[in-house]
């Protein structure tokens, strides 16, 4: 069956401009920018989005603070102090005035919309009462076409409660005048998704545009279906490659991927009786007591008979591989009270970077310098935080594939997103130049744009320890013991500074020279730095001893390794064997002082990624 994948986004311009239809089924992938209209001013959309989503997310954590919130000021007030006021200014300073007031506006708009929203909910007790969601994602949600079948995948605005006792699908705007065609196919699509997604939803659509002000616009059910009947289905059936006469009916396929935001456990068959029957053709008696489900893989918990040693367990690893058929052999271990054995996924679910940014266990962080590390075995939130003696410098290791890169970007980007400019300043050295090619010059994060030339990291760093020790003299004069302490006491001055170096063996690998700077300074930092509030995060995919040396690996107390060559690399990273039997993608194991833990790493997309940038 021929599988073909489109976004939201894409599909409504199909719908819209004949031509990109034509080069998208010549296999292009067009702009879907191509509609906005020449002479308009900058109406920074995607912020608008962004903090929009960041204030709604902030409601729905039901803290005292929100749930005391009424009016529309009170509103406008929280929104604006902690997600607007540097973004505002930022716009301002670029020169960009009209663009501020107008986005300023807007968010007052928003604001007052939402103190609407409360006070038409009856009964009111917390903000998950008028939001579904927020920025909800539909991921692939299946149609049949025919012989073929097509994925498409958007991410809607808002879901709210209505009080007509129906599901409000959201769609927020920043423009209106030509645009409303397009406006209206898109909610159409995202209806239809949200439809088949969740069926027996009763469901109305509104688009809401802030010009600044609000102009609502509500579309009926059936105005939204026959939109999608008479515009979308017959571009649908001609993207998949059929011909309208062999299309009947859209319908969902059965096999549909379940949708991640929704966290829907796939069907997977229990292997906990061919475990068992497996080992005891080799005499050796074991209890299954325990199936856990990761991301990447399955976690069966055995009990040994007694007699039976861990060792002979492990050495039967193979034979399980033959006897399950499995794509490799699992990873057998001792743990507590139990021997785990850990069979991979055939297609590991990948980890959403703004799912897990919204989970309890980060945004509950207070740390400036947390970032989320990924979804470990018991799909509990690794998180780690650079503010913390035993994390505050690390070392990433990883084979090409494996998934070091979108861990970094996952990592910048939740820094990005945690903390305003005025608290936290990013210096990425990038010699690969593509890792972070999303992020401009312009980022106000940046402490100088992103450093490609190998050769500029020793002065970069240099520079770092020069800075270190003025800000050891500041609080030396005022008293205080670190940076953290200091920001508690009200001043800001001085911001959090994350040093990012995304392959390291170059420098290290260019001569003795280099190598024994790079040590020293890379020591003196990690030594002194996190008082001052300066964090280094290397990476390579050379784990070797002549790159990951003595002295640099022991001043980095957060260790990741991704899947690297062999046993020797994970033991030169983790001081144990395993990294070199992880499944790549971003299958991860973590020290982070508490013991090795495995987890899966975040996904962060690019649109994601310069979104924040903005």
């Amino acid at each position: 069956m021929l599988m073909t994948s489109i976004t939201v986004t894409e599909l409504k311009c199909a719908c819209l401009d004949p031509e990109w239809r034509r080069r998208w089924l010549r296999g292009k992938r067009p702009s879907t920018r191509s509609f906005a209209l020449p002479g308009e001013p900058v109406a920074y959309g995607s912020l608008f989005h962004r903090i929009a989503d960041e204030f709604v997310c902030w409601l729905l954590e039901s803290k005292k603070k929100a749930i005391s919130l009424k009016d529309a000021a009170g509103l406008w007030g929280e929104l604006y102090e902690r997600f607007a006021a540097s973004e505002l200014e930022r716009i301002a300073q670029k020169g960009h005035l009209d663009s501020a007031l107008h986005l300023s506006e807007a968010l007052k708009a928003f604001s007052a919309r939402v103190a609407e929203l409360r006070a038409r909910t009856p009964s009111f007790k917390n903000w998950q009462d008028v939001y579904l969601a927020n920025e909800f994602l539909l991921k692939d949600v299946a149609f049949q076409q025919g012989g073929s079948a097509l994925r498409v995948s958007g991410k809607l605005d808002a879901v709210r409660f209505h009080p007509e006792d129906a599901v409000e699908v959201v769609d927020y705007k920043l423009t209106h005048g030509n645009h409303f065609k397009h406006d209206l196919v898109q909610l159409a699509i995202y209806t239809k998704l949200l439809e088949l997604a969740r069926p027996g939803l009763r469901f109305k659509g509104t688009l809401e545009y802030y010009e600044p002000t609000l102009h609502e616009v509500a579309v009926l059910k059936d105005d939204l279906e026959a939109i999608f009947k008479d515009m979308v289905e017959p571009i649908l059936c001609e993207l998949a490659g059929e011909k309208p006469s062999a299309c009947p009916p859209l319908e969902r396929v059965a096999e549909k991927k379940p949708d991640p935001a929704v966290k829907v456990k796939a069907e997977s068959p229990d292997l906990s009786e061919p475990i068992r029957r497996c080992f005891a053709d080799f005499k050796l008696e074991v209890e299954v007591i325990g199936r856990q489900e990761a991301p990447q893989l399955f976690r069966y918990r055995v009990r040994p008979a007694p007699g039976v040693k861990v060792v002979s367990l492990a050495n039967r690893a193979d034979d399980l591989k033959v006897a399950l058929s499995l794509p490799q052999s699992p990873v057998i271990e001792p743990s507590q009270g139990s021997v785990v054995i850990d069979i991979p996924k055939e297609k590991p679910d990948i980890v959403y970077w703004r799912e897990v940014i919204r989970r309890q266990e980060f945004s509950g962080n207070s740390s400036p310098v947390a970032f989320p590390v990924g979804v470990g075995v018991d799909n509990n939130l690794l998180v780690a935080d650079f503010a913390d003696p035993n994390m505050c410098h690390g070392l990433v290791a990883g084979v090409a594939g494996s998934g070091k890169s979108e861990f970094l970007k996952s990592m910048v980007a939740s820094l990005i997103r945690r903390s305003k400019p005025d608290l936290l300043k990013l210096t990425i050295i990038d010699p690969k130049i593509l890792t972070f090619g999303s992020l401009s010059s312009g980022l106000p994060h940046l402490s100088e744009p992103v450093i490609i030339d190998v050769n500029a990291a020793i002065p970069c760093l240099d520079e770092a320890v020069a800075d270190m020790t003025t800000r050891y003299k500041t609080m030396a004069k005022e008293n205080v013991e670190n940076l953290s302490l200091r920001f508690k006491a009200g001043k800001t001055d001085l911001p959090y500074r994350v040093i990012v170096f995304d392959e390291f063996a170059d420098l290290i690998l260019s001569g003795a020279d280099a190598k024994k700077e790079f040590e020293r300074l890379v020591a003196r930092i990690a030594q002194m730095g996190r008082a001052a509030g300066i964090h280094l995060m290397l990476t390579t995919q050379r784990p070797d001893k002549n790159v990951v040396t003595g002295l640099i690996k022991a001043n980095l107390p957060l260790k990741i390794c991704m899947r690297v060559v062999n046993s020797t690399n994970s033991n030169i990273v983790l001081d144990q064997t395993g990294g070199e039997k992880l499944l790549g993608r971003g299958d991860l194991l973590c020290d982070r002082g508490k013991g090795i833990e495995r987890a899966q790493s975040p996904y962060v997309t690019q649109e994601e990624l310069r979104e924040l940038a903005l």
